[in-house]
């Protein structure tokens, strides 16, 4: 449940960010959906234990994003 209240702080933050990178042209790397995406497969944990902060694999996962959004 605590995760859901998250979502209520979160979310409008998230398309503060996304309206930012629009306007000002700025490369996006949708981590939030990401990371949704690749715990739909794993469970949430694998990727960021606490749901907040990345474990190894989490910022594996980062940083290969990253690189595929600006090579």
């Amino acid at each position: 449940m605590e995760r859901d209240e998250w979502r209520i702080d979160l979310d409008p933050k998230i398309q503060a960010v996304r309206k930012l990178a629009r306007t000002y042209g700025a490369q996006l790397l949708a981590a939030d959906g990401m990371f949704a995406e690749l715990a739909a497969t794993t469970g949430p944990e694998y990727w960021a234990a606490d749901g907040v902060h990345p474990t190894p694999a989490g910022h594996a996962a980062l940083a290969a994003a990253w690189l595929r959004l600006v090579a």
